[in-house]
């Protein structure tokens, strides 16, 4: 039998599976929330443990579900517990989904997206759209300067939010400058609202 390097259930999460949402925080302001569904949690289990290597298991604690994700190692199960919350979308479905990928990050799958910080760059706050991707040349959000409006001159960082949300809005933005205003944006909402 294979001996299973656990550690790798913590590699990186790809670009490509990371999901975004707006939740509110306890203050009423919008928080960008980062998570991956649970199938990239089954597949990263499968690649690491083998599909035989780890199973799941449900069960109600004191009134709260609660999903355990169990790992065979060195000839014992290990299981890891933890519980979700309901969205207001399929509200069973979620929340034993939702403990399913809270359970997954006890093993290290998708912790990473819980250390996000504004302006990571390892991460990049929102993903750029396939015109974008392509492009590897042009402005880069850290050096910008503004070559336009009553901001010219000034870093992107130095600029007023207001003014930002304005140029996200308008009608035609240019997409790589776009790209740099939306990072800076979803980056100075994300200070905010931690």
């Amino acid at each position: 039998m294979n001996k299973v390097d656990l550690s790798k259930l913590a590699d990186p999460t790809p670009e490509a599976e990371i999901k975004t949402r707006t939740q509110k925080n306890n203050r009423g302001k919008d928080l960008l929330i980062y998570y991956v569904d649970a199938r990239f949690c089954m597949d990263r289990l499968d690649e690491v443990c083998g599909a035989g290597g780890w199973s799941c298991d449900y069960k109600e604690v004191r009134g709260l579900m609660m999903c355990g994700v169990s790992v065979f190692v060195n000839g014992s199960w290990i299981t890891k517990w933890d519980t979700g919350t309901e969205a207001n979308f399929e509200k069973d479905k979620s929340i034993v989904s939702d403990s399913f990928k809270r359970a997954c990050v006890k093993w290290g799958i998708g912790r990473d997206l819980y250390r996000i910080k504004a302006g990571d760059k390892a991460t990049p706050l929102s993903k750029p759209s396939p015109t974008e991707a392509s492009s590897s040349s042009g402005p880069q959000p850290n050096s910008y300067k503004l070559t336009f409006g009553k901001h010219q001159g000034k870093k992107i960082q130095d600029v007023p939010l207001d003014y930002i949300q304005w140029y996200l809005n308008s009608k035609k933005p240019d997409p790589q400058v776009h790209k740099i205003f939306n990072t800076e944006y979803l980056a100075r909402k994300n200070r905010i609202d931690v």
